[in-house]
């Protein structure tokens, strides 16, 4: 057990920031729509929590591979705690308006890439450190991660049945530092110092940062799979962020919400961890098309606005044909990108993700407003058919499978 608990920190880490997403994710939409009443407003934070990714991930890839994997990972969880316990703070002691929410959640959204990147870099370290094959630590740390979404919108909404979405925010708080903290307990070596060849100019920092851009457009195939992943995340996350929040707020069923997305996130977890198995009978690419293809055909049946058992249903599914992604995605990272570089990679493509789904969320706010909830959702559910066929028309894609660089071997 030993020598297994660098991989099982790491693993606590993924799975309290998880729960503390998970119940940020259904609390601030809920609370924006209670005091506001209005999608519009609530697609709008959305894009605005977004924003912050565009900007800050490339510069904390670089920090990653400057600093470390570790530092950044404990200073972010502890930062983004500040953050989410300000919104109790301020209810308390003046007016937690539509600014102030907007405000806060800006703030959050900083440190939430900073972490969130920084796990991910630091998963070579920990499976080299606790001897575990870097496919299976892939398959099993997005899938703790998806247990920690999978339990956050259930505990999010019952807290929002008992004690409010302001209060809510307390236990998110104590989760984000149970998750500095246990990255704190990880004894490993972080390749960043290791890799670093004292002999070579140091780049300055923007000179390092451009370096990140530069090599994630020298892989044709990486290049390709960010640039699928972002019209993906354009056209998924108002489905989360709009689309299920104002249909069951207008049901006035939080639980409803709580259960579809916990369903999500439960299947995520199904397909996450069963990506270690799937992964030793598919190539990469297979395995890319059958999670845009699956994707794109269980969305079809929330377009009818079914029952809340039909939406949990069909969540299920789709969580469980995404599921398989993020670890396809690490495995990649690590097996084309050199070690000294992983951090800033990571960091550009979290960038280009998080500009997407601005556009999107606003555009489906505002459509909701203007045509509503249904004719909005159908219109989604063709652009996930459009993104499916795109992945299965870019050739450069069908080198996945090629490794270009050897991951760490740190330990």
């Amino acid at each position: 057990m030993k020598r297994l608990l660098p991989f099982v920190m790491l693993q606590v880490s993924s799975i309290a920031s998880g729960v503390g997403n998970g119940i940020v994710m259904i609390a601030v939409p809920w609370l924006v729509l209670d005091r506001t009443g209005s999608p519009a407003a609530a697609g709008l934070l959305g894009a605005l929590v977004s924003l912050p990714g565009i900007v800050v991930s490339p510069f904390v890839g670089t920090l990653i591979d400057r600093i470390g994997r570790r530092k950044v990972s404990i200073y972010a969880d502890v930062l983004s705690a500040v953050s989410v316990l300000l919104f109790v703070v301020v209810d308390r002691v003046g007016s937690l308006t539509y600014a102030w929410i907007a405000a806060l959640a800006v703030l959050g959204a900083v440190f939430d890439p900073a972490g969130h990147t920084a796990r991910k870099a630091l998963i070579p370290n920990a499976a080299n450190a606790s001897s575990i094959k870097l496919e299976t630590a892939n398959s099993r740390h997005e899938g703790f991660f998806a247990v920690g979404w999978a339990i956050g919108p259930a505990i999010g909404a019952m807290l929002i049945k008992f004690v409010g979405p302001v209060d809510a925010m307390f236990a998110t708080s104590l989760l984000f530092l149970v998750a500095s903290i246990s990255v704190m307990l990880m004894r490993v070596v972080d390749a960043t110092n290791e890799t670093h060849d004292a002999d070579s100019p140091r780049e300055n920092f923007w000179q390092a940062t451009i370096a990140g851009f530069r090599a994630l457009h020298a892989d044709r195939a990486l290049f390709s799979l960010t640039i699928i992943f972002m019209f993906t995340s354009a056209v998924y996350m108002p489905i989360e962020m709009v689309i299920l929040p104002v249909h069951f707020e207008r049901l006035g069923d939080a639980g409803g919400l709580g259960a579809t997305m916990t369903a999500m996130a439960g299947g995520m977890v199904l397909g996450a961890f069963s990506y270690g198995v799937i992964a030793r009978r598919f190539s990469r690419y297979t395995i890319l098309c059958g999670v845009m293809i699956g994707v794109a055909v269980t969305v079809v049946p929330m377009v009818w606005l079914p029952s809340t058992f039909v939406f949990v249903l069909a969540g299920f599914l789709m969580g469980a044909i995404w599921g398989p992604f993020n670890p396809l995605w690490n495995t990649l990272i690590q097996s084309r990108v050199p070690t000294e570089m992983q951090g800033r990679v990571y960091g550009v493509q979290m960038s280009a993700l998080y500009a997407a789904p601005p556009i999107g969320q606003v555009v489906v706010g505002l459509a909701v407003e203007g045509f509503g909830l249904q004719q909005t959702f159908a219109v989604i559910a063709v652009l996930f058919t459009v993104v499916a066929l795109l992945t299965l028309s870019l050739p450069a894609l069908r080198d996945l499978s090629r490794n270009t660089a050897q991951p760490t071997t740190a330990n």
